[in-house]
């Protein structure tokens, strides 16, 4: 059994993160949102042609144009080439993170083999891991909301090398097309939207719990 103790852990400790993937692959490359949060902060004032602009950076560190937009100088496009290999590196480990799920949920499977413990465990990893993301949801929320200037370049020196994603408003595109203003809003969409997914997941773990202690039920009073 301590086999499927640690299985299971590293089911819940892998979950938040393919919840904070998925949410960020959908609500992060959501043209509708660019397009409303351009109309909400002018944009379009300092960038007359902010949403084509937009949706070239889309396509370009989406890996649907191989160059990026000419209308940025050679420090921005080296940060879109920054900002696209992140996007890869993130999608490419999401699909890792869902092979192994997959993988652990199978080995899991195998060494219950019974259905109605295995409904149980996947109960209780999908109610731990719901849990466990929306705590760090609830958690990037705060930090959002509290103090998002230093959040939101503790999050960039993560991900990219010291001074290759600054830039001077007075002479760069890119920080007029893209204000912090509109960085944090996408960082609180996101903590709600990863805060719903874990709800629904938690919910559904529930049901499971709830289906396998009925069936119990079921078989004691036979």
């Amino acid at each position: 059994m301590k086999v499927i103790t640690i299985l299971k852990f590293l089911m819940i400790l892998v979950l938040p993160f393919i919840l904070f993937l998925l949410v960020l692959n959908f609500v992060g490359f959501d043209n509708q949102f660019y397009q409303e949060k351009f109309s909400e902060y002018g944009v379009q004032q300092n960038v007359p042609e902010a949403v084509p602009l937009h949706e070239k950076v889309l396509n370009f560190i989406t890996g649907k144009n191989d160059k990026p937009p000419q209308e940025f100088n050679e420090r921005e496009k080296q940060h879109l080439f920054d900002v696209r290999k992140a996007v890869r590196i993130s999608t490419i480990l999401l699909y890792i993170l869902i092979i192994l799920f997959v993988l652990l949920l199978i080995v899991s499977s195998f060494i219950l083999k019974v259905n109605n413990y295995i409904t149980n465990f996947v109960g209780k990893v999908l109610v731990f891991g719901g849990f466990l993301t929306v705590i760090m949801a609830v958690a990037l929320f705060l930090l959002i909301n509290s103090d998002f200037s230093k959040t939101f370049e503790s999050f960039h020196s993560l991900l990219f090398e010291k001074g290759t994603y600054t830039f001077d408003p007075a002479k760069e595109m890119i920080v007029k097309l893209y204000p912090e203003q509109l960085f944090m809003d996408l960082g609180l969409k996101i903590s709600k939207w990863v805060i719903l997914a874990s709800a629904i997941i938690i919910l559904l773990g529930t049901f499971l719990i709830l289906k396998s202690k009925s069936k119990k039920n079921k078989k004691r009073g036979k």
